[in-house]
């Protein structure tokens, strides 16, 4: 069972479906736009988390500046104006770098209960 069907709100487990199918049809570059989207949907749905802050090697960080910087870009001035977006570098990913952000996204969202 893919790791994505554990999450529990049924909007983001379908977007996640697709995002999935795609990679699986070795649709990198269709997948990390539609995860970034997924990503997005789930800062509306849970905003908290935006501020939510982790720690990682003993510095505090927002949960969403975890993000993968891939080429598929958090804009950090938009996470702090309340309205977050994504910010394309590129045009083409390999499917190891969605895989990369689909594991990110599943674990955050399933770790936030969503």
């Amino acid at each position: 069972m893919p790791k994505h069907q554990k999450i529990q709100n049924e909007e983001l487990r379908g977007m996640m479906d697709q995002a999935y199918a795609q990679m699986r049809a070795g649709k990198a570059d269709d997948a990390v736009r539609q995860i970034s989207s997924t990503f997005l949907r789930l800062l509306e749905l849970k905003p908290e988390l935006a501020g939510r802050r982790t720690e990682v090697r003993g510095r505090q960080f927002p949960v969403a500046m975890r993000w993968p910087m891939l080429g598929a870009n958090l804009k950090w001035e938009s996470l702090r104006a309340g309205k977050p977006e994504i910010e394309f570098k590129r045009e083409r990913f390999a499917v190891s770098e969605a895989m990369t952000y689909y594991e990110f996204l599943s674990d955050t969202a399933i770790a936030n209960d969503l």
